[in-house]
């Protein structure tokens, strides 16, 4: 079990983000901090709108978030600068109280956009960028936020579930993008023009929560515990977990992982698991963000 090294960030963290040369915390109540490639916090926390942060990815010197109200029904797309020094913006209150609170953006944002439907991922391609809205479509955008284009939501075939699953993950090789579904399909569409080129569907025993994408290979955490992992075609291999995975990385071909109270070492499909106290949320360079706010060392050495 790692030791304790650092206290990083006040706030209970959710994620983090690998962005060029910082990290980017995100918090539950929709807190952001900074944070330098040695893990020490780099100016001050911030909430530059007050709802929860559910998707968000690193493009070029930016930050790219997505917040969500459901209660006011209120969801939003905004671009922050790296570089930028992030302050506070409107909080609940001033969204509760305002005669128009569709009209509030994200403080610190180069660009920010309304949006009419629910966001369910999001994915970087370089200068641009590519979602997915729930029932609407998928939208690629470059980073200045002009629509490159956009095409319908690939209908799933799966009689009286059509429509159920959520499309919760997009990625990219060469000229296509790959679209998972929770459900176990993947629909693939080409880069340039959005129309679906070929689909599958892999076989589970239970929904998918969220994927991590290597260079070949691709883990697919499943509700409650336990992942696969994918070679984008089928399942390469099983695994049990002792709670949900929460965040996974792909080095030199080695997938280190961290999630509900454990870490994890896949080398040669063998999988390593060691127990720790609190939540892995997400990896700052060697060591893991867990979710009272601290910095351990992950569990295992790759030396």
């Amino acid at each position: 079990m790692g030791q304790i090294v650092d206290r990083t960030v006040s706030f209970t963290p959710t994620r983090v983000d690998n962005c060029a040369e910082y990290y980017i915390v995100i918090g539950s109540l929709g807190e952001l901090a900074k944070i330098d490639r040695t893990g020490n916090l780099i100016g001050e926390v911030c909430t530059p709108f007050a709802s929860t942060i559910t998707h968000s990815i690193p493009l070029a010197d930016s930050w790219i978030g997505i917040w969500v109200e459901p209660e006011l029904r209120l969801a939003r797309i905004a671009r922050l600068n790296l570089d930028a020094n992030w302050k506070n913006g409107p909080s609940s209150s001033d969204l509760r109280i305002s005669d128009n609170p569709i009209q509030l953006h994200p403080e610190n944002s180069t660009w920010s956009h309304a949006l009419d439907a629910e966001p369910t991922c999001i994915a970087g391609l370089g200068n641009e960028f590519c979602f997915a809205l729930r029932g609407r479509g998928i939208y690629l955008m470059d980073s200045e936020a002009n629509e490159v284009w956009r095409s319908s939501l690939p209908n799933s075939n799966v009689g009286r579930r059509n429509g159920v699953e959520t499309a919760i993950s997009i990625s990219n090789r060469e000229d296509k993008l790959s679209i998972w579904y929770d459900n176990g399909l993947i629909v693939d569409i080409a880069l340039d023009t959005g129309l679906e080129i070929d689909r599958r569907k892999i076989k589970i025993s239970r929904k998918i929560e969220r994927v991590f994408h290597g260079n070949e290979a691709h883990i697919l955490a499943l509700s409650q515990s336990g992942f696969l992992l994918s070679d984008g075609e089928g399942i390469v291999e099983s695994y049990k977990t002792p709670g949900p995975l929460l965040s996974a990385r792909q080095k030199d071909g080695i997938w280190e992982l961290t999630g509900w109270r454990f870490d994890a070492l896949i080398r040669e499909r063998s999988l390593d698991i060691s127990s720790r106290n609190q939540l892995g949320v997400g990896f700052i360079e060697g060591k893991i963000l867990t979710n009272d706010g601290t910095l351990s060392e992950f569990s295992f050495n790759r030396s």
